[in-house]
Formats: C-alpha cells, sequence, structure tokens
C-alpha cells in the first residue's frame, strides 16, 4: 500500500483499495476523535476533520478515475438522494474500466516491469 495515495487526485484506484483506504482514514479519524474526547470542540473540530474530508475527497475522485469519470462528478451529492446514491454505487460496488482510460492503465492487470534473469 502506497502512503502517497492518500494525498494525490490523479491515477486510479481500485475498489478494495477504495474500502481498504477508505477505512484506514476513518480508523485514523476516530483514534483522533476518540483521543481528543470532550476538549475537541470550536476551531479544533475543523482542524481535524477538514483534512480527512480532503483525503476522503481525493479518494473518491481517483476511484471516480478508475471508472472513467472525471472527478467533477463528485458534485452530484449535492442533488437529494439520486446524487448520493449514484455515487455511493460508481465508488464503492462497480468494478472500475478494464482497460486503460485517460487516468492510466488498469491498476488490476498484472505489470510486466520485473527483471527477468535467463
Amino acid at each position: 500500500m502506497n502512503l502517497l495515495q492518500f494525498f494525490k487526485g490523479r491515477g486510479r484506484l481500485t475498489r478494495a483499495g477504495f474500502w481498504v483506504h477508505g477505512l484506514i482514514v476513518w480508523g485514523v479519524f476516530y483514534l483522533v476523535w476518540s483521543a481528543l474526547g470532550d476538549s475537541a470542540g470550536g476551531v479544533f473540530t475543523w482542524v481535524v476533520n477538514l483534512p480527512v474530508l480532503a483525503v476522503l475527497v481525493l479518494l473518491c475522485i481517483q476511484r471516480l478515475h478508475d471508472r472513467n469519470y472525471s472527478g467533477w462528478w463528485l458534485l452530484l451529492v449535492v442533488v437529494p438522494v439520486a446524487g448520493a446514491l449514484w455515487l455511493g454505487w460508481q465508488l464503492a460496488l462497480r468494478r472500475g474500466v478494464p482497460e486503460g482510460n485517460r487516468w492510466g492503465l488498469d491498476p488490476l492487470l498484472p505489470r510486466g516491469d520485473y527483471l527477468v534473469v535467463r
């Protein structure tokens, strides 16, 4: 697992990678939030919530890239019910396009970039 995957908005992210990275982000968020307890309030809430939201948005953008959609499709979240349902279906349940697209090759394809010694 590549930690830089959390902080970039380009490239593709598989469905399994999306779930794993998302669970890691939520787990770290929960640990930080529970460690702070009742002392977290006001401005400090924004200090914790904004980076988590930014990382989750970047993961969603990469996942949309795997489905061959632009990250701008995340704006569908403002459409009541239908937008959120469509995004949830695309992000969490659908497999990425099997061929390469403008955001890169299929991350599930085996790579032949290893050294073969004869």
